[in-house]
């Protein structure tokens, strides 16, 4: 299931995206908090808004659980168009009601070595490249025991795989401007 990008055919929404590229890069947290609608959705549970959203984010540029971490991450998993929304990544979109997204995560990256065993240097049994994967134990340091569709398992390290639940970003055309209206994980 490669990211696919839905999005390039409005130009406004690819100045949006490549403006906040640029954001991104620069770890601008000022310009971030601009793109954001006054009433972004933060979680299920009732936070809204920019203030919300900057209580929540970590926005140290050091930090592996930083804002930037994950939204270069997303960035790089495609856009979709979900009714005249834009949700990125687009992996968040394509998965159907019915299908057991609990149990399954996506290989987000090219090559990523489905290995025999737990420990780092156990040898590689595949390789895999957007696999959709069962999730058979998630109780490794940084690390998911995987079934593979041909019934295989093994071991892969978590920033290889993407769950269709993990954080999605949701833009809208907002009084003629794109902004940022939910930025969210879970069902």
């Amino acid at each position: 299931m490669p990211p696919v990008d839905e999005c390039l055919g409005d130009p406004g929404f690819v100045k949006f995206r490549n403006h906040l590229q640029q954001v991104v890069e620069r770890r601008d947290k000022k310009a971030l908090l601009a793109l954001l609608s006054p009433y972004v959705i933060v979680n299920f549970g009732g936070m809204r808004g920019p203030e919300a959203f900057a209580a929540k984010w970590d926005f140290d540029p050091r930090s592996h659980d930083s804002i930037w971490n994950r939204l270069e991450i997303m960035l790089r998993l495609g856009c979709a168009i979900d009714q005249g929304a834009r949700v990125i990544p687009s992996l968040a979109v394509r998965f159907d009601p019915g299908d057991e997204v609990f149990d399954v995560m996506i290989v987000a990256k090219q090559g990523a070595q489905l290995r025999g065993g737990p420990e780092p240097g156990d040898p590689a049994i595949a390789t895999l490249a957007w696999d959709v994967v069962k999730v058979v134990d998630q109780s490794g340091d940084l690390q998911t025991k995987v079934r593979i569709a041909d019934g295989r398992e093994g071991w892969m390290f978590d920033d290889d795989l993407y769950s269709p639940l993990n954080y999605r970003m949701v833009v809208e055309k907002l009084r003629d401007q794109w902004l940022i209206t939910a930025f969210v994980a879970g069902d």
